[in-house]
């Protein structure tokens, strides 16, 4: 695996906790329960601001939107399943802090999501930024299409912007080996991560001297699947999919290599929907920056060696 890389600059990182919703283990875990109502776990949604020091701040997913009504009518139908409940939303949470929303000037999406989208319509001035293929899977989008499980906000939105494999700028960072670099000054990468659905987007940015942190989207749900405890559901997922993951093979794949990336060392994992980082990873306006040195940091390495061992 290629070493990371030693710029000079670096973002600072928030995390922004944009609620919980309710994932059924039978669309987690291969050995999950079958009932779907019973056997559900309690998952956080987190996106995460990214400041720069030439002051241009973006953010990394919405998270879930407060109104849930606005989703389209294919995810309303699953609220009996996934039950979120969100009492602040992006845009009411960057307004407890020193960042507002109007000074966001683009967000990427890791993918488009209902879970990762928010309501996109709050940031009508930013950047929207995703991974290469977005749009064909996602076009033409609710409400043009009453049965799409994906808001057309996003791709129809004045300031739209794909990124393609061929006309911009790809290299190796880490165990990823389609990494862009977002600043041009390598304080901020976007990593191609396929496997859940096309277009899915990871990022690295770097926090420090020899300090990252990784947020993942949904290319893993669960910390238990980050470590190899449990084994990646293939046969159920939503809607009467067979997964969560349009392609579970290379999802696999992807989750092994943000393994890779741990185990390398100076990677903190921010995964979107881990519960394990709950009530220790600061929240913004609180920044994660020095996790290496940090108390919290000790107690979420604690905590998940608590409950699945050290990792090999």
């Amino acid at each position: 695996m290629n070493s990371l890389p030693s710029p000079s600059t670096a973002v600072e990182v928030y995390a922004l906790p944009t609620g919980h919703l309710h994932l059924p283990d039978r669309w987690l875990f291969e050995d999950g329960d079958n009932d779907m109502l019973k056997a559900r776990q309690l998952s956080p949604d987190f996106s995460f601001l990214i400041s720069h020091p030439s002051g241009h701040h973006i953010l990394f997913d919405l998270g879930l939107r407060k109104d849930f009504d606005g989703n389209p009518t294919v995810i309303r139908a699953d609220q009996s399943y996934i039950s979120p409940v969100v009492p602040f939303d992006t845009i009411d949470l960057l307004r407890q802090g020193h960042v507002q929303p109007s000074q966001i000037s683009a967000v990427v999406f890791s993918h488009l999501h209902f879970d990762h989208t928010g309501n996109p319509t709050t940031f009508p001035h930013a950047t929207f930024v995703t991974g290469p293929g977005s749009r064909q899977v996602t076009t033409p989008g609710y409400p043009k299409d009453p049965f799409s499980p994906f808001v057309s906000a996003i791709i129809d939105h004045s300031k739209y912007r794909e990124l393609s494999f061929e006309t911009d700028t790809w290299v190796q960072v880490g165990s990823f080996p389609r990494a862009y670099d977002y600043f041009g000054d390598g304080s901020f990468y976007l990593l191609d991560a396929p496997g859940h659905m096309l277009g899915h987007l990871a990022a690295l940015a770097h926090t420090g001297q020899d300090e990252w942190v990784f947020m993942g989207g949904d290319c893993c749900h669960h910390r238990a699947l980050l470590v190899g405890a449990r084994p990646v559901s293939v046969t159920v997922g939503p809607n009467g999919t067979k997964s969560f993951h349009k392609d579970p093979p290379t999802a696999i794949s992807t989750i092994g290599k943000v393994r890779e990336l741990e185990r390398q060392g100076g990677v903190f994992v921010a995964l979107a929907h881990d519960a394990m980082l709950e009530g220790k990873m600061p929240e913004y306006p609180n920044k994660l920056n020095g996790w290496k040195e940090s108390l919290w940091k000790e107690e979420i390495d604690k905590a998940v060696e608590a409950v699945y061992g050290k990792m090999n």
